[in-house]
Formats: C-alpha cells, sequence, structure tokens
C-alpha cells in the first residue's frame, strides 16, 4: 500500500501552489514594469532558475535565460524564492560563448538575424545562410496559410554534426534516445536543433582564426551558395529542413512549446514544407503538386493505403498513439492530410483549419486533451472527419497524386 503524504508534505505542495499563482498574477513593482520576475525552483538537490512560462493543473514551465523550458510538477518543488524582480534573456554573446565551450575547437559559429548555427568551420557559413532563408521562407508561408506567425523572441539554434560519435555523444547528453538511423531532432526542451551530417562535400574552409562569422541570408537562391548547398547529402538537407519548421513553428506561435498539440499536426506541418515548392511558390503559381513529399507519397499509396481502414483519419486526430504503433502510416497519413487541407480548393475549409492551427497553439498543458475534446475542437472549426475522410481519399486520387513521381 502506497502510504498518505504527511500533511506537512501537503501544506507545503499547497504553499508552493500559492506561491506560483502569486508570482502569475501579482503586477510588477514600478522599476520591473518591462518583464517578468527571475525565480528559482528547487527539487532535491536540483535547481531550476529562470521565468515562469505557463502553468496548468499540477505543472508548471519554467524558462531559463539560454531559452531551455522546463515542466516540473509542483508536487515535487520543495522550494521557491524570487531571484529578482526583472528576467532577461541571455544575449547572442552567452550564446556563443556557451557553444564554443560545449564544441570543439574545429567549430565555428556563425550568427545571421535569426539564427545562432555551430558547424565545422569549412560548412559553417553555408549552413547559417540556409537556415536564415528557410526561416524566411518558412515564416512567409505560415502568413499565407493564415496561421499567424510571431517574430521569434529567442535565436533560432543549430548545431550540425559531422561526426557520428559525437552526435551520438550529444544525444546522450541531451536524454535524446539515439539510434543508427537518427539524422536530426528539435528539441523542445532546449529549443535546438541537431543534425548529423551525412557524407557531405565541403567548400573550401575559412581562414583559421576565424570562428565566429555573421552571415546574411541570399535574396536568391540563384547563387554560388545556394548551389554549394545542393552538394549537401539529401538526407541531410531534408532533415536540416524538417527539423527548421519544427524549431519556427515552435518559435514564432503556430505551435506551443508548453501545450504539446496534436502530433499529426506537427509533424504533418513540417512534412508538408520539406518540399521547396510548398514554401516558395506563390499563390497564382501554387498547384497541389507543390505538397508533394516523394517518400511519404510512395509510402501512403504502395504501402498504407492496401491496409487503410475507415476511421483511420479520425483516429490520428484523437490520439498519438498511432505514432508509435506504426510510425511510417502515422506520418504518411499526416502529411496526405496536411497536404489536402493547406491545398484544398475549398476556400472556408483552408481557413477553418488556420483557426484550428491558432487554436491549438493557445491551448493549456500538458497534452491535447482527451480523444474526444481533441475530436470535438476539430469538428467544431474544421468539420467532420467522418465525412472529411471521403473527400481527403478522392483528393489522394488525384492523377497528380495517385502515381509516385520520380525524384
Amino acid at each position: 500500500m502506497t502510504p498518505l503524504p504527511s500533511l506537512t508534505h501537503t501544506l507545503n505542495t499547497l504553499a508552493i501552489f500559492a506561491t506560483v499563482a502569486l508570482c502569475f498574477c501579482l503586477p510588477c513593482p514600478a522599476t520591473a514594469a518591462d518583464g517578468p520576475r527571475l525565480i528559482e525552483l528547487r527539487i532535491g538537490e536540483q535547481s531550476y532558475t529562470g521565468r515562469l512560462l505557463s502553468r496548468s493543473g499540477n505543472h508548471v514551465w519554467l524558462m531559463d535565460p539560454f531559452g531551455a523550458v522546463h515542466q516540473l510538477s509542483v508536487n515535487r518543488i520543495s522550494s521557491m524564492q524570487v531571484i529578482a524582480e526583472n528576467f532577461r534573456l541571455a544575449d547572442t554573446t552567452d550564446h556563443i560563448n556557451g557553444l564554443q565551450k560545449e564544441l570543439p575547437p574545429s567549430y565555428a559559429v556563425i550568427t545571421t538575424q535569426h539564427c545562432i548555427v555551430a558547424a565545422p568551420a569549412a560548412s559553417a557559413r553555408l549552413y547559417g545562410q540556409e537556415l536564415e532563408q528557410l526561416f524566411l521562407e518558412m515564416h512567409a508561408r505560415f502568413q499565407k496559410l493564415g496561421f499567424e506567425p510571431e517574430p521569434p523572441q529567442l535565436p533560432l539554434t543549430a548545431i550540425i554534426f559531422p561526426d557520428k560519435e559525437l552526435f551520438r555523444h550529444y544525444c546522450d547528453r541531451d536524454q535524446m534516445k539515439w539510434s543508427e538511423d537518427l539524422s536530426g531532432y528539435y528539441s523542445i526542451k532546449s529549443n535546438r536543433i541537431a543534425v548529423l551530417e551525412r557524407d557531405a562535400p565541403h567548400p573550401s574552409p575559412p581562414p583559421a582564426e576565424q570562428t565566429i562569422l555573421t552571415s546574411a541570408p541570399d535574396a536568391s537562391r540563384n547563387t554560388t551558395q545556394a548551389n554549394d548547398f545542393v552538394r549537401v547529402s539529401a538526407l541531410t538537407r531534408t532533415t536540416l529542413t524538417h527539423e527548421a519548421c519544427h524549431q519556427i513553428g515552435f518559435n514564432c506561435g503556430v505551435h506551443s512549446r508548453t501545450a504539446h498539440g496534436p502530433q499529426w499536426l506537427v509533424e504533418g506541418l513540417a512534412l508538408y514544407l520539406e518540399s521547396d515548392a510548398a514554401r516558395t511558390r506563390s499563390e497564382q503559381q501554387h498547384s497541389v503538386t507543390d505538397c508533394i513529399n516523394h517518400e511519404r507519397l510512395l509510402w501512403f499509396h504502395e504501402q498504407y493505403l492496401p491496409r487503410y481502414q475507415p476511421g483511420d483519419l479520425a483516429g490520428i486526430i484523437a490520439s498519438d498513439d498511432h505514432f508509435s504503433r506504426q510510425s511510417l502510416d502515422a506520418y504518411s497519413l499526416a502529411w496526405a492530410f496536411t497536404c489536402f487541407l493547406c491545398s484544398n480548393d475549398q476556400k472556408e475549409l483552408r481557413q477553418n483549419f488556420a483557426k484550428y492551427v491558432r487554436l491549438t497553439a493557445r491551448q493549456p498543458g500538458p497534452g491535447a486533451g482527451t480523444a474526444e475534446q481533441r475530436l470535438e475542437l476539430f469538428r467544431s472549426l474544421v468539420g467532420d472527419p467522418v465525412l472529411l475522410e471521403t473527400q481527403f481519399l478522392r483528393f489522394m486520387q488525384a492523377p497528380e497524386l495517385s502515381t509516385p513521381a520520380a525524384d
């Protein structure tokens, strides 16, 4: 039998709840009117310092000065104190110094308007320009889709690893499950992208002493740097684009780092925007073929569609379980359904989908709600999944999508 908590423990927990609530509700004094408080929470021997980002039920989210977010259970917090009346985010120099301490001397750290990129010196500038360009394209596309993206409040940090063992070591330290197939990931907790470079030839390296660079995005992809980036392996380019979409979405308010929105939506948008045409084509030039993700299209038609069951669409909307049971089916369905919603001829459906995306980013966490709550939210804003399933499957049988195109 599990012992009942002591009265002292219960009173302490209630006191922490009250203090957390007070930090959210009390106005700052006049001298601290420009920001939230800097607080310290302790769980056992571990201390967490930062600003209270969100609170829901028995959980609080604390963001440290470098933008890392910690989800903590109030029941486990043993003490709380206000360190300062003003919370301050770390500046660019602090981020650069931190990365240089973490990584080997052969790495260069470059900055762009929105990104901080650590990579081997021979290719750092190349990756920096590409990530800045991806930000501009994705932010603009989010606007066109009606998602109302905001400017990021934090630098978008990415680390490119040329060495598998160094990448594995970083994954272990970041508490990310590593496997031989892992090519990269975006961490909601640290707010960083980590990508393993695979078979990538490099341009000539810069001078050895040039370890901190500043890079601006290219005005056009038809440049020497853009052409150089094509030389990076297709897997590395796809991974970088996919994870950048996650990072940009979570930093611009399209997704929430505390609400843990539906996985089909988060992954579907990233898979959709892996396509250069989906990101860059104007509305006048846009066609359904722009959204094609060849790998997911091939799997959907040749592997998943023969096993597709009525109700699968409602199932992936209601729960994320499909991703752990049949991950390739789930990713393919997420991409295909997102393509359907973003490319549909029905303007009202596209607008309703945009409302749904905006609302999922504003829900409290943790989790996206019960299965019925998730279905009801989708029904109320977008439509009945049962009726949409018929339209969606017909959409996927269109001549442009029914036969996978060659790369």
